[in-house]
């Protein structure tokens, strides 16, 4: 493994059991296979921040969406009732 570092972690029997049973079943040894586990949590835990970020910033742009579409209705009703108002007299 290129660059890696050498850590001492300690954990239940019973977990290291579960473990070397898991890696087995994927033909791994224990450091390729705790090195996937810590991998994909840390993936797991990026991807649920930047989803918490993406929703936060959708709902902030919805509120900026409807500001801006009342802001334009406001405007463009005068508008709309005077050419409704032409039309009927026309008929």
């Amino acid at each position: 493994m290129a660059n890696s570092e050498k850590i001492i972690v300690h954990l239940p029997s019973s977990i290291i059991e579960e473990a070397d049973h898991l890696a087995k079943m994927e033909n791994l040894d224990r450091s390729e296979f705790l090195t996937k586990i810590i991998r994909s949590y840390l993936q797991e835990k990026c991807f649920g921040e930047n989803l918490l970020r993406l929703k936060e910033g959708y709902e902030e742009m919805a509120s900026i969406n409807t500001a801006l579409a009342e802001l334009g209705m406001s405007i463009d009703l005068p508008s709309l009732e005077d050419y409704e108002g032409k039309i009927s007299e026309s008929d």
